[in-house]
């Protein structure tokens, strides 16, 4: 009834609630452990969807008209389209419970100190005494009906390892080194480039400079939350995540030839390459070239920062843990509208909706919990109008989805309830955004006209 939804979001003395509740529940669905995953294994799922995700097509061809002091070129450039996986989106009962395992023994673990604090801070602020237990806990009756049930769910959106690859296919196909770092993918422009990545300073980081700065992380973010529990909609952006962490244990560099080399085998780049340049010489055979074919690149170039943290609920976790109105009050009209379009679900069935932005969902499915409280951190992520909340604004947070946790598939969604919904016994849900992208393949000259023509490719065996 959505007339009525105000009533039924957590309000923020229910997220405290939350907070303390624990119970443990009964499914009519039979459990299992999803995927547990490793850098390596989570490159492997997401490349091994590329058959059906990809969507690589031909949209014809630019008429492009280089000039200079002694000639004039003109240059036919295809223009193509694709999809690429660009952001990884985890949802998890609790911290460190994340599927990815190096990040949960990482970050998982430094957002799990952090809640640690909070719960010193909020209740001892409230209370006068601390909370010991301070993820958002659940609550769950055995049939439906019986009572409602409130679940809850940290959420993270990482930049995805595999978006660097169109900064590895040169115009041929082939591998191109070097170009991962500060390219037009922008790996390299905060600091992850280089470096082992082996954990033991590889980076140029030392782990005993990273333990001194998340210490003091964790108890700068204290602080401020200790300010800003009564009002948080009045504080500034917290402290952010030291970055360091990201750059000691997850390096892109060690990884390139990995996604290369499994991405090429699907795909076959070189053959794509001859495909292509066969198809654009077609369709030009008529026509005063001047300047003749130009590709530069076989795929679309992106500004992904790999395995940077877009947005994490640790450091949020004032607003992830409160409902309506600090969570979200500029959407309230949205709340209130029965036909709002923010529903996830299935045909007619409702699981839930985007807002308020938060952790809690009115809901005693897992499976299908996690596709919401994914897709709210998806939603936070692509708002721009978002200024309190710590997160990177990205263009990257819409498009197609993937499962990869609790199992991983081989094809891609454009809406994320649509996917499998499996309850994982451990309450680790983790997906891929694969968002599209387009782009001429040479940025030669000027346009000065377009010929179109679409042509999809067909990639895999």
């Amino acid at each position: 009834m959505r007339p009525f939804s105000l009533f039924r979001l957590s309000l923020q003395s229910l997220a405290i609630a939350g907070l303390l509740t624990t119970a443990t529940p009964t499914w009519a669905d039979s459990l299992l452990v999803g995927t547990r995953y490793t850098t390596l294994t989570l490159i492997k799922d997401t490349l091994a969807a590329l058959p059906a995700c990809l969507k690589y097509c031909f949209l014809g061809i630019e008429v492009r008209l280089e000039i200079s002091l002694t000639k004039v070129k003109i240059w036919l450039v295809p223009r193509v389209e694709h999809h690429l996986a660009a952001l990884h989106v985890m949802a998890s009962d609790r911290f460190p419970k994340e599927p990815y395992i190096e990040w949960a023994a990482t970050v998982g673990v430094v957002q799990k100190l952090l809640l640690d604090q909070l719960g010193q801070v909020l209740f001892i602020a409230i209370s006068g005494s601390p909370l010991v237990e301070s993820s958002g806990g659940q609550t769950r009756y055995g049939r439906y009906g019986d009572h409602q049930s409130t679940n809850f769910k940290e959420v993270e959106i990482i930049g995805h390892p595999v978006a660097v690859l169109p900064a590895l296919v040169d115009k041929d196909g082939a591998f191109k080194k070097d170009s991962y770092t500060d390219g037009p993918t922008g790996g390299g422009s905060y600091g992850y480039g280089g470096g082992s990545g082996s954990g033991s300073g590889g980076s140029g980081v030392s782990v005993t400079k990273v333990n001194l700065e998340t210490k003091n992380f964790i108890t700068q973010w204290g602080d401020w939350a200790k300010s800003c529990i009564h009002n948080p909609n009045a504080c500034a952006v917290g402290p952010l995540l030291p970055l360091t962490l990201i750059s000691l244990y997850f390096q892109i560099k060690d990884l390139i030839g990995q996604i290369y080399a499994i991405a090429n085998a699907i795909v076959k780049f070189q053959k794509l390459a001859q495909d292509l340049r066969e198809l654009t010489e077609k369709l030009s055979i008529d026509l005063a070239l001047g300047g003749g074919i130009k590709i530069d690149r076989l795929l679309c170039p992106n500004e992904v920062k790999y395995f940077y943290p877009y947005y994490l609920s640790g450091p949020d976790a004032l607003f992830w843990r409160s409902g309506w109105p600090i969570t979200d009050v500029t959407k309230t009209l949205t709340m209130l509208n029965p036909l709002s379009s923010d529903r996830v679900g299935v045909g007619l069935e409702l699981w839930g909706h985007l807002y308020p932005r938060h952790g809690f969902l009115n809901n005693e499915h897992p499976g299908h919990v996690a596709p919401v409280i994914a897709a709210r951190g998806a939603d936070l992520v692509a708002d721009a109008s978002v200024k309190l909340r710590p997160k990177l604004t990205s263009v990257y947070a819409q498009g197609d989805w993937q499962s990869l946790s609790p199992h991983p598939t081989k094809y891609c969604e454009s809406h994320i309830a649509t996917l499998p919904t499996p309850i994982d016994a451990e309450g680790g849900y983790a997906y891929n955004l694969w968002p599209k992208f387009s782009c001429p393949l040479s940025d030669v000259g000027k346009v000065v006209a377009f010929i179109p023509f679409r042509f999809c490719f067909k990639i895999g065996d």
